[in-house]
């Protein structure tokens, strides 16, 4: 019996050690088909990146989207100004909203704030853009939300090209 056990212990090190230089590779394929006007590409459903630029009196929004031409994209820009001194949180939630009827699979929204932004006012401003109120209820008669934007990236606007500043440095 040991002189099996030993003859396992020699021969497993040396089968795994053997198991490393095979490698199997798959090339992905496809098969031609014979309609020239279908594509064995998956259709992948258009998306925008909508960009938010807040400033002290208005906010601006943009869009972005490799599947969009610019005419399009513009037809997409938008600009709220100030309500007195409040943003108008409820016209971009509209927006926001047409955007996300058109592009349902769309899901990120850039925030571009002025440096002197007020905390409570850049809380107020995401939530308006992360869920909207359906108008829907639970059995319990709690609001059902539509979610509109829920990943939020943080930018910061650059005034000026950042190529010109290292040309001007000496």
């Amino acid at each position: 019996m040991i002189p099996v056990m030993n003859l396992f212990m020699v021969l497993i090190p040396f089968l795994l050690l053997g198991a490393v230089f095979f490698k199997i590779g798959v090339i992905p394929t496809s098969i031609p088909s014979h309609n020239p006007q279908e594509s064995d590409v998956p259709k992948t459903p258009t998306t925008v990146l909508a960009n938010l630029v807040v400033e002290e009196r208005q906010m601006k929004i943009t869009c972005d989207s490799t599947s969009l031409s610019p005419e399009e994209l513009a037809d997409l820009a938008d600009v709220f100004p100030n309500k007195g001194a409040e943003y108008d949180t409820k016209e971009l939630q509209k927006h926001l909203w047409m955007l996300k009827d058109r592009y349902p699979k769309s899901t990120t929204l850039t925030v571009l704030p002025y440096d002197g932004l007020k905390y409570k006012k850049l809380v107020d401003i995401l939530d308006s853009t992360r869920e909207r109120d359906s108008g829907k209820r639970t059995p319990d008669n709690e609001p059902i939300y539509n979610e509109l934007f829920p990943v939020t990236i943080f930018s910061r606007l650059l005034k000026t090209d950042p190529a010109e500043k290292q040309l001007e440095s000496p």
